[in-house]
C-alpha cells in the first residue's frame, strides 16, 4: 500500500503555509476577561482557563469578538456534561497520557492487563490500554500537541481546578466525563517520513474504534492537496471509505448490526475537519466531503468564517476554529514540550467543537436507552445550528447548516424535527438549498411551480438523510415560487422568492 505520507496533512495551519512560530507562540500578552463576573450568581467549572474559552461562551468584550459568536455551551452544563458510557475515538495523533487534564478521561480497555505482551481480549492488540499507535503498530502512544489539543476540547477534565474545561468531560465528580479513546495515526506535526501510519492502518484505526466500544469518531486529517488535486473528481481512498461506512453502521453494535446492551447509540457518527485551503473545491477537502461523514468548517470570534476555512455545498456544519493568531485562537491541552496547553487555530480545532457537542446530545437521548441512531443525532445537529449566512454573504450555503448550538440541540423538540428544511426562502445566487430528514431520505420528487401556478422544474432526487442538497435554478426567472417534495407517502409544501 502507498505510504499516507503524500496525502495525510494537518489542518490547523500547516497546509496554507502558515509560520508554525505564529501558532506555537504568541508576541503579545493574552488577554483575558472575566466569565465569571458575566454570569453572577451561576454554577460555573473551577478551572482557571476557562477564562480564554471564548469559543464556549463569547461575551463579545474584546475588538475581535461578537457577543454570541460561540457554541453556546455553558447553559446546558449543569444537566449535560459527558457521559463515561460515551466513548470518542480520536483519530490522529496520540493523546497525551501522562497531561493532568487528561488522565481520568482516558478510556481503558476494561478486557486488557497493561505491559504483559499478551492480546488478552482477543481484538487483534497486545496491550492495548488506551488505545493503539497505527504509526509503529504498538501499544506505545507517543503524545502528539495536535492529537492532545483535539482530546482537550472534547473531554479534558471539568471542575478540577486545573487548566481548561472542555465540552464533555463531566462535572468533577469521579466516573463523570466522556471517555477520549487515542487512535493514533500522526506522530510529528512538521516531519511525514515514517511518521503517518500507512494507508491500511488508517482504516484499521477508524474500525478499531468501532470494534472497541467508540459511537463518535473525531477526524481532523485530511489528503494532501497533491494527492487529491490530480483528480478530475473528489478522492476518497477505498480502504478509507470501506472503515468509515464500517464505523458508521457497526459502532455500538453487534457483527449483525444489532445494538448491543450499554451502548448509547446504534451505529456511529464520523466527523472530518474541511482543511484550511481557503477554496470551496470538495477535491481539496477529501475525505471531509465524503457525503456519509459530517463535514466542518471554521469560523472567527465574529461570526464570519476563519479566513483559511475550506468551505462549499458539501460543508455540513460550522464551529468557531479561531484565528490565526492572538486570542481569537482555540485553547486546549498540549504536549508538555509546549507547556501543557497552547492556542491552535484551524478546521482542526472546529472538528471537536461539533464532536463534544455531538456527545452531549447522545448523552441525552442515547444513554440508557436503545433505538438511538446517528442519523437522528445529525438532523438535531443540523436543525438546531444557528445560521451564518447574514454574516457571511459571499458563503451563502457553504458553511453547512450552520454554527453548532448546543443549548439549542439539547432543547429540540426530537420527536418533531422537520421533515425537510429550505435552506433560505430568498435565493440570491441561483441555487436552491435544502435537507430531508431520515423520514423523506431516498428515492423523491422536487417540483417547482411559479407564481401562476405553471411547472417550470421536475427531478427525480435519492437523497441522504440531514446532508444539504442543491439544485441550479439558473434558468428561472426573478419572482415567487412554490417549491412540492414528494418522498416515502409525505408532501412537503415550501415557497421561495428568487431574485
Amino acid at each position: 500500500a502507498t505510504r499516507a505520507a503524500a496525502e495525510v496533512a494537518f489542518l490547523d495551519g500547516i497546509e496554507m503555509a502558515v509560520p508554525v512560530p505564529k501558532i506555537v507562540s504568541r508576541a503579545r500578552p493574552e488577554t483575558v476577561w472575566d466569565m465569571y463576573g458575566i454570569r453572577v450568581g451561576e454554577w460555573l467549572f473551577n478551572d482557571p482557563d476557562l477564562s480564554k474559552q471564548w469559543y464556549f461562551d463569547n461575551p463579545g468584550t474584546e475588538s475581535w469578538q461578537r457577543e454570541g459568536a460561540d457554541i453556546r455551551l455553558v447553559d446546558v452544563w449543569k444537566q449535560y456534561n459527558g457521559n463515561p458510557a460515551i466513548i470518542v475515538a480520536v483519530v490522529d495523533g496520540g493523546i497525551n497520557q501522562e497531561h493532568p487534564d487528561l488522565q481520568d478521561n482516558l478510556w481503558t480497555n476494561p478486557g486488557e492487563i497493561p505491559k504483559n505482551g499478551i492480546d488478552d481480549d482477543g481484538n487483534g492488540y497486545i496491550d492495548d490500554v488506551h488505545g493503539y499507535n497505527f504509526v509503529d503498530d504498538n501499544a506505545i502512544l507517543v503524545p502528539h500537541r495536535h492529537g492532545t489539543h483535539v482530546a482537550g476540547t472534547i473531554g479534558a477534565t471539568n471542575n478540577n481546578g486545573t487548566g481548561i474545561s472542555s465540552i464533555a468531560g463531566g462535572d468533577g465528580t469521579s466516573g463523570s466525563g466522556v471517555r477520549l479513546m487515542s487512535c493514533q495515526i500522526l506522530k510529528s506535526l512538521t516531519s511525514i517520513g515514517g511518521e503517518v501510519a500507512s494507508d491500511p492502518f488508517i482504516a484499521a484505526a477508524i474500525k478499531y474504534g468501532a470494534d472497541n466500544g467508540a459511537v463518535i469518531s473525531q477526524n481532523s486529517w485530511g489528503y494532501a492537496a497533491t494527492r487529491a488535486g490530480r483528480n478530475a473528481s473528489s478522492y476518497i481512498n477505498p480502504v478509507h471509505k470501506e472503515a468509515i461506512d464500517y464505523f458508521i453502521k457497526y459502532a455500538g453494535c453487534d457483527n449483525k448490526g444489532e445494538q448491543l446492551d450499554g451502548s448509547p447509540m446504534k451505529g456511529g457518527i464520523v466527523l472530518f475537519a474541511s482543511g484550511n485551503a481557503n477554496t470551496s473545491d470538495p477535491r481539496i477537502a477529501a475525505p471531509a466531503d465524503y457525503e456519509k461523514v459530517v463535514a466542518v468548517a471554521a469560523i472567527e470570534a465574529d461570526y464570519r468564517k476563519a479566513s483559511y476555512s475550506n468551505y462549499g455545498t458539501y460543508t455540513d456544519i460550522s464551529a468557531p476554529g479561531g484565528s490565526l493568531d492572538g486570542d481569537g485562537r482555540i485553547w486546549s491541552t498540549t504536549t508538555e514540550r509546549s507547556n501543557n496547553y497552547e492556542y491552535l487555530a484551524g478546521t482542526s480545532m472546529a472538528c471537536p467543537l461539533v464532536s463534544g457537542v455531538a456527545a452531549l446530545v447522545i448523552e441525552k437521548y442515547g444513554v440508557g436507552k436503545k433505538g438511538f441512531t446517528p442519523e437522528t443525532l445529525k438532523e438535531i445537529l443540523y436543525q438546531s445550528a444557528y445560521d451564518l449566512d447574514e454574516y457571511n454573504p459571499r458563503y451563502t450555503g457553504q458553511l453547512g447548516h450552520g454554527c453548532v448550538d448546543a443549548t439549542a440541540a439539547l432543547k429540540i423538540d426530537v420527536s418533531n424535527l422537520h421533515p425537510f428544511t429550505l435552506k433560505s426562502n430568498q435565493v440570491t445566487d441561483n441555487t436552491l438549498i435544502f435537507s430531508v430528514s431520515s423520514s423523506m431520505a431516498g428515492n423523491g420528487e422536487l417540483t417547482l411551480y411559479n407564481g401562476i401556478g405553471n411547472k417550470v422544474l421536475s427531478l427525480h432526487l435519492e437523497l441522504e438523510a440531514a446532508s444539504l442538497h442543491s439544485v441550479d435554478i439558473t434558468k428561472l426567472s426573478a419572482g415567487y415560487y412554490t417549491l412540492v417534495y414528494r418522498a416515502n407517502g409525505m408532501e412537503i409544501r415550501e415557497k421561495f422568492i428568487k431574485y
